[in-house]
């Protein structure tokens, strides 16, 4: 397995932003859980826009982190890391 070099932190990050689009998808679920409670936090659609926004930049985080993860662990050379992170990069814009 690759990596390592930093314990796998990289797939932390990745793991949160996958829960929290999770949480973004179910906001507005009115059905309850096997507890009774509601499964969406309801949150308004001005607050949503922002977790979103920062959803994508976390998920973005997870990404540079693998690579970091990967550089550091000699799974990547620096031409193909700076490659790869350019590219996770333009996805900002």
């Amino acid at each position: 397995m690759s990596g390592g070099h930093f314990n796998y932190g990289c797939f932390r990050i990745s793991q949160f932003a996958d829960e929290l689009k999770h949480e973004i998808d179910t906001n507005d679920d009115e059905s309850t859980n096997e507890y009774g409670e509601t499964i969406g936090e309801g949150l308004s659609p001005e607050t949503i826009q922002r977790v979103t926004k920062a959803h994508k930049t976390i998920e973005l985080a997870g990404k540079l982190a693998r690579e970091i993860e990967w550089l550091y662990s000699g799974d990547h050379g620096e031409e193909s890391f700076c490659r790869l992170v350019d590219e996770i990069f333009n996805e900002l814009t």
